[in-house]
């Protein structure tokens, strides 16, 4: 297969992802989320849930390019993270959980690199042995 091809084929996770996060956020943008009722009984005023809405777009939209994937990966990590924070009272977290495992996916498929460690360190400090 193709250089070009497989480096397509790599992008449609993260675009299907990205997808969801743009529909999510304008759901909530708009007022029509499917959990708006759940917002309202944890506490979260419609500003708020507006405010989330636009958060969730704009981490989308800075995952699914190159150059901002990984601030909007570790963006997004901290959104469900907290997100499924402020589930646990409501024994509900696996609701943003799935998301999250999604985004990672995504992530992997596209760069496999970003979680590995680094294999080529050449400054490695040897602390077992004491110069006297």
């Amino acid at each position: 297969m193709k250089r070009s091809n497989k480096s397509t084929i790599k992008k449609i996770p993260v675009f299907f992802v990205t997808a969801f996060l743009v529909i999510s956020g304008v759901l909530k943008i708009t007022g029509i989320h499917p959990m708006l009722s759940h917002f309202n009984e944890m506490g979260f005023s419609p500003l708020f849930i507006v405010f989330l809405g636009i958060c969730e777009i704009l981490f989308g939209l800075l995952f699914v390019f190159n150059r901002t994937s990984l601030v909007g990966l570790l963006l997004l990590t901290g959104y469900f993270g907290g997100a499924m924070a402020a589930e646990i009272p409501f024994h509900q977290v696996a609701a943003p959980l799935m998301p999250l495992v999604l985004v990672w996916v995504a992530a992997f498929v596209r760069q496999p690199s970003i979680f590995s460690a680094a294999k080529n360190s050449t400054s490695v400090v040897n602390l077992s042995t004491s110069q006297k």
